[in-house]
C-alpha cells in the first residue's frame, strides 16, 4: 500500500528521514513481492526507470521475507527477477544473519534470520551485509562494484599472445587489444555492464 516515491540522487539524509518515518508499517515484510508489484504496477517506475539500464535491488530488513504466497521459493523470485532488465539484473541484502556470522549484540534468535533474502542473493553471486554492522558502505560498494562495465581484465598468467580469445557472453570479440606490458586485455568498445 505504500505510495511514497522512491528516493533518487540528490535526495538528502532528510529526506530519506521524511520517508522511513513515514513509511507504512505492517506485520509481514514482503521484499520480493513489493519489488515485483513496484516493476509490474506502479506507473511511477516507468517515468525515471530507463529499460536499458542495469537493476541492483538492495533489500534491507530485520526479519526474513514473507512473500510466500507469490514466490513460493527464492529460486522463484530470482527467475522473476532475472527476466528484467535483460538480466541485468543485480541484488543485495542487509539483513540480520545465523548468530556464527553475525555482529549483533545482543543477538535477535534465528527467526529474524533474513534466510530467503540472502539465498536469493547468494543465487544472483550479490552481497550480503549484517544489519548489525557499523558500516554498511563496503558492502554497497562491492554491490554497486557489480554494474560497472569492465574496461580491462588482467591476466592471471602469461599467454601466448596470438592464442589470445575473448568471449563476451558466450560470443567471441575482437573489440579488445593485449598489451603484454602489464598482461592485460583492454576491451576498444566495452562490453554491456
Amino acid at each position: 500500500t505504500e505510495q511514497q516515491f522512491p528516493l533518487v540522487p540528490g535526495d538528502s539524509y532528510s529526506d530519506a528521514e521524511v520517508m522511513y518515518n513515514t513509511t507504512v508499517r505492517g506485520q509481514k515484510e514482503q521484499g520480493f513481492e513489493a519489488i515485483a508489484r513496484y516493476l509490474e504496477t506502479n506507473p511511477y517506475a516507468a517515468t525515471w526507470m530507463r529499460h536499458d539500464a542495469a537493476l541492483l535491488v538492495v533489500f534491507v530488513s530485520d526479519e526474513d521475507d514473507q512473500s510466500r504466497a507469490t514466490f513460493v521459493d527464492p529460486s522463484d523470485f530470482v527467475s522473476w527477477y532475472t527476466g528484467r532488465r535483460f538480466g541485468n539484473v543485480f541484488l543485495s541484502s542487509v539483513v540480520m544473519q545465523e548468530e556464527a556470522t553475525s555482529v549483533c549484540n545482543p543477538y535477535r534468535g534465528s527467526s529474524y534470520v533474513g534466510d530467503r533474502y540472502m539465498e536469493a542473493t547468494t543465487m544472483l553471486f550479490g552481497t550480503i551485509v549484517d544489519i548489525c554492522s557499523d558500516d554498511w558502505a563496503p558492502g554497497m560498494t562491492d554491490a554497486t562494484n557489480q554494474i560497472d562495465p569492465v574496461e580491462s581484465i588482467q591476466l592471471t598468467h602469461e599467454p601466448v599472445p596470438q592464442t589470445v580469445r575473448v568471449f563476451v557472453d558466450g560470443s567471441l570479440s575482437y573489440d579488445w587489444y593485449y598489451a603484454p606490458a602489464d598482461n592485460t586485455v583492454y576491451f576498444t568498445v566495452l562490453p554491456n555492464g
